[in-house]
């Protein structure tokens, strides 16, 4: 399957439009013609958007080639106020800022605060990724720029006021000789918006400091330039600025979707022209339905089950690891750590999912709460880990072939209507038996029979080369999630 990074070499952002078949940054005519000779001749054009620059910076720091919400180096892009993640507000005012309200007629801070004549104290002085609007809709790999990058842009930097495309702004250019261009694109105050081609105003992620372990929780930390100026500042937290993001190495985000795939079916097929043209026509695009987010195996009691891993994006990913009961994935599989138990005089006693007095207080539940269960937390609502029956449906009604899937060890489970899914053997605890062996939690604790419950286990699905079938394990160890849909 082709990924947004091949429309994108970078595989740094991914496209905002989906009919943006040629990677042109927009929707046009002229993808109708990029789909159809692809059906033609199976390739896409080598389209080269640079999302990122290298200026030869002493860091490395990879600038982006654009601001935030702009498709061109001189477009203005978006506003946002410091902490904000959503842009272009009608108002940019204290009343409408994020994390501040009014007590007593004074301004107070529910986040980011260093001083408590604003509020509660949280010391925090740098944005939160979840508050950081390059990361929250560009993804993880990229962020708003720190003071320190913007020293190095101010002091490596030749920096010439210049116009692009009849737009003034400034031309940056690093030690390297490679150049940015950052427009001239003002500021958002109240409702109105101002100094446009004549002022350059970008956020930093931190809060503003007079001297060290001295913030002052109102301001962060601005770059701000003009046709003589270009200097580090200040500015109050509500203003509207926008955000020329920097790029952060690390895992490159994939997709699933093609960039041809403009009717969501999974497949580039003349249907994907029709779909296109229909929206240049319409200016809307089918119900997206993602292709094969579930399978149906025709087993008896009609179990739906997911096609990939909780925390998997390919049907041979491992996912995540989860403790019974845990929704997030940790480095220790231990006693020790585990959330619903606590050790007292060398033994190990329960605060949930108990029904023995020898291990704690009983409340005798013996299926995973909503909010204890792993797939439903990270999946949605629409998910469940399964039950000790549901995985004995799986053994005792499917065919078992231990097998490859792109270079990884697993079984292809194939259901009575021919159907299948592909279990890669994850192992335990992201560190043993890789390869080798698959533990899947169930949702149900363990028993030895009906009403005589191991409250210290939980069930789970166990296979190796050789066999498949239900087993317990203790309820610490990290194992990995087969979620089933939740059928109304």
């Amino acid at each position: 399957m082709l990924l947004l990074a091949m429309a994108f070499p970078f595989g740094a952002k991914a496209a905002t439009q989906t009919g943006d078949v040629n990677g042109d940054g927009k929707v046009s005519i002229a993808d109708v013609t990029t789909l159809i000779n692809y059906l033609l001749t199976h390739e896409w054009p080598a389209t080269q958007v640079d999302e990122y620059v290298d200026l030869g910076l002493g860091s490395g720091t990879l600038w982006a080639t654009h601001n935030l919400g702009a498709i061109n180096p001189e477009d203005y892009g978006d506003y946002f106020a410091w902490g904000e993640t959503v842009p272009n507000k009608e108002t940019y005012s204290w009343a409408t800022t994020a994390f501040v309200y009014y007590e007593n007629g004074s301004l107070r801070f529910s986040k980011y605060n260093t001083d408590s004549q604003y509020g509660e104290i949280d010391n925090k002085t740098e944005l939160d990724p979840e508050d950081d609007a390059a990361y929250v809709n560009w993804g993880s790999n990229w962020r708003i720029p720190s003071v320190a990058q913007i020293d190095e842009l101010l002091n490596q930097c030749t920096w010439q006021w210049t116009e692009l495309n009849g737009v003034k702004g400034r031309l940056l250019t690093g030690p390297n000789g490679n150049t940015l261009f950052l427009p001239a694109a003002g500021q958002r105050s109240g409702a109105n918006i101002s100094s446009v081609g004549t002022n350059g105003i970008y956020w930093t992620r931190e809060l503003y400091y007079a001297s060290a372990n001295n913030y002052r929780p109102m301001n962060a930390f601005r770059l701000y330039f003009s046709s003589g100026i270009k200097q580090k500042g200040n500015a109050s937290r509500n203003y509207g600025y926008p955000v020329r993001p920097v790029y952060v190495p690390g895992e490159e985000p994939t997709s699933d979707y093609e960039p041809g795939d403009c009717n969501f079916d999974g497949s580039v097929t003349i249907k994907d022209v029709t779909a296109l043209i229909n929206y240049l026509l319409s200016n809307e695009w089918p119900d997206p339905t993602p292709a094969e987010e579930y399978i149906d195996l025709g087993l008896p009691n009609g179990t739906l089950w997911a096609r990939c891993n909780v925390g998997a994006n390919q049907p041979e990913g491992y996912g995540g690891y989860f403790a019974w009961g845990e929704t997030e994935p940790k480095d220790d599989y231990t006693g020790g750590t585990y959330k619903w138990a606590y050790t007292e005089d060398g033994k190990m006693y329960y605060i949930k999912y108990n029904t023995n007095s020898t291990n704690g207080a009983v409340d005798n539940k013996t299926e995973l709460d909503p909010e204890d269960d792993a797939a439903t937390v990270n999946m949605g609502p629409e998910w469940r880990m399964p039950t000790r029956d549901e995985i004995t449906e799986l053994v005792e009604n499917c065919t078992w072939e231990w097998t490859q899937l792109n270079g990884v060890n697993g079984y292809q489970v194939t259901g009575p209507n021919g159907n299948s899914i592909f279990l890669p053997a994850a192992g335990e605890s992201a560190k043993y038996s890789i390869g080798v062996k698959g533990y899947y939690w169930s949702s149900s604790m363990g028993f030895l029979e009906p009403d005589n419950y191991f409250p210290t286990n939980a069930n789970n699905l166990y296979f190796a080369s050789d066999l498949a079938k239900l087993n317990g394990s203790s309820r610490f160890m990290g194992c990995t999630v087969r979620a089933v849909r939740v059928v109304e």
